[in-house]
């Protein structure tokens, strides 16, 4: 008796079962040490093989043959393989061009994962950046940012799926409007302050220098009085002493 599991063509061995034996020097280099035929039902004509640490480069077709002295038969299938990456992480970058930017990143997605941004009404909003990378075993990382503008409250979702398997996964924050700088009441009630007391400051420099400038022009008047008097004490004794 013969099972034999195969890729694409018959000497692609997978995993091979032959006269009561496994034989594992058979096998792709690619497959060694990550299979497991289960035997169980096999006197009923049925097998499993467990495939372990699946990876992108597994996909594709796969066939089974079956031969001994009284039947054989093969049949064949296409592996799909699907990764349903980590849970979205949200940061926040920081200010920029009147809201704030939130970024969003996820890992170990398969195929290439759809990234979405929605508010808290469950509009979608444009992502400003939107950047995917695949890593030496085929699998997607990706991260997205988006800025948001300023509202009562903003509740805002980074969901990202799987098309194939057409499952997501999803990380909400909730943004108060007192964080936004466009439309912050503290921000507000900061310039408005900041603006009264630089019109405060103004007033009093002005006053300032009223008084100053006022002294000045008192002191030159009492100057010239006290020497315009100095003059006239001369004038009367030269003629005192004249006559």
């Amino acid at each position: 008796m013969e099972i034999r599991w195969f890729r694409s063509q018959a000497s692609d061995v997978v995993h091979l079962y032959q006269e009561g034996q496994e034989l594992y020097d058979q096998q792709m280099k690619q497959f060694q040490n990550r299979t497991e035929l289960v035997k169980d039902d096999i006197t009923d004509g049925s097998v499993t093989l467990h495939l372990y640490s699946v990876i992108p480069a597994d996909e594709g077709p796969y066939g089974c043959r079956f031969l001994s002295s009284d039947f054989s038969g093969e049949a064949t299938w296409e592996l799909e393989v699907v990764g349903l990456g980590s849970d979205p992480h949200i940061s926040l970058e920081g200010f920029k061009e009147g809201g704030i930017q939130l970024r969003c990143s996820s890992s170990g997605w398969y195929p290439m994962p759809l990234a979405q941004w929605r508010d808290h009404h469950g509009r979608c909003l444009p992502p400003e950046t939107e950047d995917i990378i695949q890593d030496a075993q085929s699998l997607f990382s990706l991260e997205t940012s988006v800025v948001i503008q300023g509202g009562t409250q903003s509740n805002v979702t980074c969901s990202i799926q799987n098309p194939l398997l057409g499952q997501k996964k999803e990380f909400a924050v909730q943004i108060a409007d007192v964080f936004l700088p466009r439309t912050s009441p503290w921000k507000r009630a900061f310039l408005g302050t900041l603006v009264g007391l630089l019109l405060l400051l103004a007033l009093l420099l002005k006053l300032v220098l009223y008084i100053f400038q006022k002294q000045r022009r008192s002191q030159e008047k009492l100057k010239k009085q006290a020497e315009k008097d100095k003059g006239k004490q001369g004038e009367r004794h030269a003629l005192h002493s004249h006559l």
